[in-house]
């Protein structure tokens, strides 16, 4: 956290901090098995060849527990819930003729893409979760493929259940901004701020909890277009798709889906 410019406050939440490059402390951090500020280049055909991989060796069941486990226990399981809705049906939907599909994978800069792995893995345990840029789930694909997921404690099945009536009691036509707000009032998610909030809102919609105008990467492959046409407020909307075209309402099966596992 030190190297990478956060550190926890006095009640607990994660804020900003001036980086640090103390040799002591990079000497710690890498004899622990983190190099520090080591960014990886990979082309977009290896994210995907090498995600495709890592996704194969996990199952839903795990995931979504990781996923409730996010919620309390361990924050590191926010993000796995859309990295793997995002990877599941990517080899499905190559076609005859392309090397990859519309999956985010463009690079608009250069002939790869630039991953410190540390620095990614770092942000996810501390409770950020996103859905824009897919070149980082890599990271935390294989993570959870060679280190397992974590599993949900009581206390996890109880803040999931309080969010699901939190989310089932909002009166149509609600946005997400203003379940956010709701979110953070009720202080299910203790420690969180807005963004984080927004990662686990993101989680329930790309898992299909939260019914949107888009379908949820859960269910099959999502192309970039169909994210770009239904985010309405455009690329500098922090609300993303599918979240951003929830208005209420709840997906009552999937919601005891997420209960149950």
């Amino acid at each position: 956290m030190r190297l990478y410019g956060y550190r926890f406050t006095r009640t607990g939440r994660v804020a900003g901090a001036e980086p640090t490059d103390d040799p002591d402390v990079v000497t710690i951090a890498e004899s622990a098995g983190w190099p520090i500020h080591a960014v990886e280049r990979l082309t977009a055909v290896e994210i995907f060849e090498r995600s495709v991989a890592a996704a194969s060796a996990l199952d839903e069941g795990t995931v979504l527990a990781a996923f409730v486990a996010g919620l309390g226990s361990a924050p590191s399981g926010r993000q796995i819930a859309i990295s793997f809705g995002w990877a599941r049906h990517l080899s499905a939907a190559v076609e005859a003729g392309m090397s990859l599909p519309d999956c985010g994978l463009e690079v608009r800069d250069g002939d790869a893409f630039a991953i410190d792995t540390t620095e990614v893995l770092l942000r996810i345990a501390l409770g950020w979760a996103w859905n824009e840029q897919p070149y980082n789930y890599l990271p935390d694909l294989e993570a959870a493929a060679a280190a397992g997921l974590p599993t949900p404690t009581a206390d996890d099945r109880e803040r999931v259940r309080a969010l699901l009536e939190l989310v089932a009691a909002q009166p149509a036509g609600t946005t997400a901004s203003t379940l956010e707000k709701a979110v953070a009032r009720a202080r299910i998610v203790p420690g969180t701020d807005k963004y984080q909030r927004y990662g686990i809102l993101i989680g329930l919609a790309e898992i299909g909890v939260l019914p949107s105008t888009l379908a949820p990467s859960w269910d099959r492959f999502v192309s970039r277009r169909e994210v770009e046409e239904a985010w309405s407020g455009g690329p500098r909307s922090d609300i993303t798709p599918p979240l951003s075209g929830w208005r209420g309402g709840i997906d009552d099966s999937r919601a005891e889906w997420l209960r149950g596992v």
